[in-house]
């Protein structure tokens, strides 16, 4: 049980750690070393992000489960 919850967390972190993000105009960009950060953190990079591709300002919602 100890194995399967070890084995679950590690790949939990390696999901976490990249993922891809749809900016507001619908470019796809890869997100890396989000872990560690809170989600005011990363809601406020990946702000910066979109402004940054796509020159607009959106309203970044994260679903966290």
């Amino acid at each position: 049980m100890k194995k399967t919850l070890l084995v679950g967390a590690l790949f939990v972190a390696g999901v976490i750690s990249a993922f891809p993000f749809r900016t507001s105009c619908g470019q796809v960009i890869m997100v890396n070393g989000a872990e560690g950060m809170n989600t005011t953190h990363l809601t406020n990079i990946l702000e910066s992000m979109n402004y940054a591709v796509c020159g607009t300002r959106a309203e970044i919602v994260l679903y966290t489960h």
